[in-house]
C-alpha cells in the first residue's frame, strides 16, 4: 500500500516601499525534478518531495509575472514562455485519467487567497480559474491575519485527507500579506501486486560502510521492468491499474550512491525507460514512512529565481494596485509505504493479469540506501521522487 501527500504554498507579500520555449509542461517538470534533487539531497538524511506540486505553485505566479521575474522563472523551471500554450498545457501535468473504477486516488487543487480589499488583474484571474482550476478565497490578511491563517490550513487539511496539519505557522502570516497560492497534491493507491504480511522478515539496512540498523522488510515475486547498468539497478512497480507505478533506483553498493546521484538527471530517467526489459523480479523492499519540509527560497534562487524575491521584483500581471514581491515558498511532502491495500483494492480484479512466465529471474535487495521517483507510466510525469539512507 503506497500514502503520498504533498503540499506546497506560495506566499507572496505586498512589499513595503531567455526563456526556452520548447518543453511542454511535462518535460519541464521533469527537467527541474532532477535539478531541485541535487540541491535538496542530503547524504544521511531521507528526502520525500513533489516536483509536480512545486512547479504547479510556481505556474500560478508565472502566469503574472513580467520582465526579467518572468525570465528567470521560465528559465529555472523550463516554462514555455508563450503564456497561452503554458496554460492550456497545464492539464496534462496533473491529467490522471482512469478508464474504470480504481482504488487510486489521485487529487490535485489550486487555491488563491486574496486580500479582501486587492484587485487583481482579471486576465491574471481567468487563466487562473479557468486553466489551473485555482479557487478564488478572500482573506482579510491586515486585520485578522490569525484567522487567515487558520482557514488556509483548513482548506490544506481537507485536500490533503487531513494527512498534513497546521502547514503554517503562527506569525508566518502578518498584515503585510497580500497574496498566498496553495497546491495540494495527494496520492493513495494499492499495489497490484500486494505484499504478504506472513512474508515479512526483519533483517539488516546498510546505512555506511560499518553501520548497519535492523529493519523490516516486504518480500514477493513481481513481473515488471527491469534495468541495470554499472552503477545501479533499476525498477518500476505497479500500482493497481498500472498508469502509475514506483521506480526504485538501487545503488549495486552503498559507495555508489554518490555516483548514482551524479548521474541522476533527465537524460538518466529516458535512458531507463528506452532501455528497459521485462522481467521476473524476487523483490525485497523495506517499509518506510518520511516526511520533509523545506523553505524553498535560497533552493530557488540558487537554481537562478533571484528578482521574484527582492524589491525588483515583476508581478504586475498579477495586479497593478500594489507591488507584490514572494517572501516565501514553502513544501511539505511525506511518504509511507508498507504492504497494505484499501478495501477498494481488495476489491479489484485488475490486478490479476497474465504475464510470461518465461520471464528471466533477477533479485532487488533493496538493503541500502535507494532513490525512488513515483510517475506515470503514460507521459512519465514525475509526481513524487525522494531517497531513503534510513528506512527507520
Amino acid at each position: 500500500m503506497k500514502r503520498i501527500i504533498a503540499l506546497v504554498l506560495l506566499s507572496i507579500f505586498l512589499q513595503p516601499s531567455i526563456a526556452q520555449d520548447s518543453f511542454n509542461i511535462i518535460e519541464s517538470n521533469n527537467q527541474f525534478s532532477f535539478d531541485i534533487y541535487q540541491k535538496l539531497k542530503s547524504p544521511n538524511e531521507n528526502l520525500i518531495f513533489s516536483p509536480a506540486s512545486i512547479t504547479s505553485a510556481i505556474a500560478m505566479t508565472y502566469v503574472g509575472a513580467k520582465s526579467n521575474t518572468f525570465d528567470e522563472i521560465s528559465n529555472t523551471f523550463y516554462f514555455n514562455n508563450d503564456i497561452d500554450e503554458f496554460s492550456k498545457d497545464y492539464i496534462n501535468l496533473t491529467d490522471f485519467s482512469q478508464k474504470k473504477k480504481s482504488d487510486i486516488n489521485f487529487h490535485n487543487a489550486n487555491s488563491l487567497w486574496i486580500q479582501e480589499d486587492l484587485k487583481l488583474n482579471q486576465e491574471f484571474l481567468n487563466i487562473n480559474k479557468q486553466y489551473f482550476s485555482s479557487s478564488v478565497q478572500f482573506a482579510d490578511f491586515i486585520t485578522e491575519p490569525e484567522k487567515s491563517r487558520l482557514d488556509i490550513n483548513q482548506w490544506v487539511e481537507k485536500n490533503t485527507n487531513n494527512k498534513i496539519t497546521d502547514l503554517l505557522q503562527p506569525s508566518s502570516i502578518d498584515n503585510t500579506t497580500r497574496l498566498v497560492l496553495v497546491n495540494a497534491l495527494y496520492f493513495k493507491g494499492a499495489w497490484k501486486d500486494k505484499f504478504n504480511k506472513e512474508k515479512n522478515t526483519e533483517d539488516n539496512f546498510q546505512i555506511d560502510k560499518k553501520d548497519y540498523v535492523k529493519t523490516v522488510y516486504m518480500n514477493r515475486y513481481i513481473n515488471s521492468w527491469y534495468y541495470s547498468d554499472k552503477y545501479s539497478q533499476i525498477i518500476d512497480i505497479p500500482y493497481s491499474n498500472e498508469s502509475i507505478s514506483l521506480m526504485i533506483i538501487l545503488p549495486k553498493s552503498y559507495k555508489k550512491l554518490k555516483k548514482v546521484e551524479k548521474k541522476l538527471n533527465n537524460e538518466y530517467y529516458s535512458n531507463y525507460i528506452q532501455n528497459r526489459k521485462k522481467r521476473r523480479i524476487n523483490l525485497s523492499l523495506p517499509k518506510f514512512n518520511i516526511e520533509s519540509e523545506f523553505d524553498l527560497n535560497k533552493t530557488l534562487s540558487e537554481l537562478g529565481i533571484k528578482d521574484a524575491f527582492t524589491e525588483v521584483a515583476d508581478f504586475s500581471g498579477i495586479t497593478s494596485a500594489e507591488k507584490l514581491y514572494i517572501s516565501k515558498v514553502v513544501h511539505k511532502a511525506n511518504i509511507a509505504v508498507d504492504e497494505e491495500g484499501t478495501e477498494a483494492a481488495a476489491a479489484t480484479a485488475v490486478m490479476m493479469r497474465k504475464t510470461s512466465v518465461l520471464l528471466e529471474d533477477i533479485d532487488f535487495i533493496a538493503n541500502k540506501p535507494f532513490i525512488y521517483i513515483l510517475r506515470n507510466n503514460k507521459n512519465n510525469c514525475i509526481y513524487f521522487m525522494g531517497k531513503i539512507v534510513n528506512p527507520n
